[in-house]
């Protein structure tokens, strides 16, 4: 959602799948096999963003509280391979009861820099019919 504000265009793997899929599906009543790789090749990304992110949520040895470490990293690649832009973030905090929703504010607080990082690295490459 973030990247999309920036007016980058995304889909997941899902998205293309379903719409290359249903072309395929129009491809076949229409007797159209070309039509489905067309549909393919419109659908190519220009881009593919990957990313990890790990949550480790343990006791706290020294108080007796639950605390929690997130970790994430992302890597942008062009549709050639080569590495585009690189970003990682890193957080930590006490989560009381709730570990899994301190995990998630600790994601959504290092976000914007994560994707200000990316977007930042992506603008500052040799222009490439960026879409």
């Amino acid at each position: 959602a973030r990247l999309q504000k920036l007016g980058l265009r995304t889909y997941t793997q899902d998205e293309i799948r379903r719409q290359v899929a249903q072309a395929e599906i129009d491809a076949h009543f229409r007797n159209d096999p070309d039509a489905a790789l067309s549909a393919a090749r419109r659908l190519a990304a220009n881009y593919t963003l990957k990313g990890i992110i790990s949550a480790r949520a343990m006791r706290n040895p020294m108080i007796p509280v639950n605390q929690v470490a997130v970790s994430m990293q992302f890597v942008l690649t062009g549709a050639d391979g080569k590495r585009v832009a690189q970003a990682e973030a890193q957080s930590q905090s006490f989560s009381g009861a709730d570990v899994q929703g301190m995990a998630l504010t600790l994601i959504n607080e290092q976000a914007e820099e994560v994707v200000a990082k990316l977007y930042s690295e992506y603008c500052q490459q040799p222009e490439r019919g960026r879409k």
